[in-house]
């Protein structure tokens, strides 16, 4: 069978070479890298039982192979396998085929079943009816697509009890909701599940049905799929059905080849904090486990503080838009306005200065005074994912000003944020430890209002002694955020 494997990583890169962008994204569809399959396999423990083993979305074949691959050469005594692949894509049908009938071929006992069809519709219909097939293992790259309300993709996520906005989570509760109790689970997933409101119930979903045993994590974001110039981060996540929840094995490497692979175990309230609504999966690496002995940490809610995302919608009243303020307009504030934590108002750019006000923008002013901004995208120039700037009374003559809808915005009730507070916001949300907390739940650089909640901070004494010391500095650094902040959480 190791002739296979160089057979499967060839035909890989045949079809990610011929195959066209538009057909890829029809089909959200990226093949496994034969490394990336041997090492999914490789979770998965030994057994002397009978495997029934589910590839949804399975491509050329490279993961059941793979998983085959493993059970030959390491000898298991499996009286039987049988294998059900799914892929809508009649294009691959032929090579699926032909690899799961030479991989099962080395077995005296086995069976397998190719369908060309709907996965999800197929499944969920079953489902309801209760004659749907169960699964003792299950390996997956599910396609990566965004699924829209009506459409029959969220019908069938539905059946299983799965309210959710893509394909892969949409094929990921299905395939948890085949699999037999104690058996298991192991995809190749986008990261971005773990935080955020729309994938919320997706991952009470996993915890209801699911233990979490190990996670997987590229440090380099775009070279898991390398060949097809993927960018979206992307983790290995092993669950087991209904087991109970222990500790999590955390490894983490560079790329696909597995070089320098690091690994330990951590207690799952590490994973998912204590009294957290939202649910978030945190994933720490090495360097970041140790400082949960910080128990002083609040929340914004009890601090007093809010955060929200801008309310101003600029295409929406393209009308009212300014390119200069005048004296019936209000500041109109940008990302593109903020710079090394400062306000930079006005700016010749692109972007307008100021808006008309109106009736209806009157309800979305906010009176001028101390507030924090926080970029919803940070710029590729941008090391850090949370980067913070401060506004002040002084910043404007007039007594309003507008927050445009890229732009995060600390206020106490649409009101100003007390002086010390503001600044040392600024230092706590600018410091290396809350981006590598960030880093922890999610994978992307978009920052929302919600991540921003889900932060830990410091008690209101501590805060408020960050803001004293920062307004006394000269110079604003990552050192001096990082000193200050060292000095609170030590």
């Amino acid at each position: 069978m190791g002739m296979l494997s160089e057979t499967l990583e060839k035909e890989r890169k045949i079809h990610a070479f011929k195959t066209s962008s538009i057909h890829k994204e029809s089909y959200g569809q990226y093949f496994t890298p034969y490394p990336i399959a041997k090492f999914m396999s490789s979770l998965f423990p030994a057994t002397d039982k009978k495997i029934k083993l589910l590839d949804p979305g399975a491509g050329i074949g490279t993961l059941s192979c793979s998983f085959m691959e493993r059970i030959v050469q390491e000898h298991w005594n499996t009286p039987n396998i049988h294998i059900s692949a799914y892929d809508i894509d009649k294009t691959v049908y032929k090579i699926l085929n032909d690899n799961i009938a030479k991989s099962s071929s080395a077995f005296k006992q086995s069976d397998y079943e190719i369908f060309s069809e709907d996965f999800l519709e197929k499944t969920s219909l079953e489902y309801t009816k209760r004659i749907n097939e169960t699964y003792t293992h299950v390996i997956m790259n599910p396609p990566y697509k965004k699924i829209q309300t009506n459409s029959k993709e969220r019908q069938s996520a539905r059946a299983f009890g799965l309210e959710t906005v893509n394909l892969y989570s949409a094929f990921m509760g299905a395939a948890i909701s085949l699999t037999e109790d104690n058996g298991y689970i192991v995809a190749i997933v986008p990261r971005s599940f773990c935080n955020g409101v729309y994938y919320k119930p997706f991952r009470e979903f996993i915890l209801k049905n699911c233990a979490i045993k190990h996670i997987h994590l590229f440090e380099s974001r775009d070279k898991a799929f390398k060949d097809e110039a993927v960018l979206q981060e992307n983790i290995i996540i092993m669950l087991q059905k209904n087991a109970e929840q222990g500790n999590v094995k955390i490894s983490y490497c560079n790329d696909d080849s597995f070089v320098g692979l690091a690994e330990f175990d951590v207690p799952f309230n590490q994973i998912l904090h204590d009294n957290d609504n939202e649910k978030y999966f945190n994933i720490p690496t090495k360097r970041q486990v140790g400082d949960e002995n910080l128990t002083f940490y609040s929340t914004l809610k009890d601090l007093g503080v809010k955060v929200s995302t801008g309310p101003i919608v600029d295409f929406r009243m393209k009308e009212l838009l300014l390119k200069d303020y005048s004296n019936n307009s209000v500041p109109l504030i940008y990302s593109v306005h903020l710079k090394n934590h400062h306000l930079s108002w006005p700016q010749s750019s692109k972007k307008p200065n100021a808006i008309l006000i109106s009736e209806e923008i009157k309800k979305q002013l906010f009176p001028k005074g101390f507030y924090v901004l926080v970029k919803r995208f940070s710029t590729k120039e941008e090391k850090k994912r949370v980067v913070a700037s401060l506004i002040t009374p002084e910043d404007f003559i007039n007594d309003e000003l507008a927050f445009e809808n890229h732009l995060n915005v600390f206020h106490i009730d649409k009101q100003s944020l007390p002086e010390n507070i503001a600044y040392g916001l600024i230092v706590w949300l600018n410091s290396t430890y809350i981006d590598e907390k960030f880093r922890l739940f999610s994978g992307h650089t978009q920052v929302n209002a919600t991540d921003l909640r889900n932060l830990p901070y410091p008690g209101l004494g501590d805060l408020e002694s960050l803001g004293k010391k920062i307004i006394k500095k000269k110079i604003w650094n990552q050192q001096v955020f990082d000193d200050l902040v060292r000095g609170i959480t030590k």
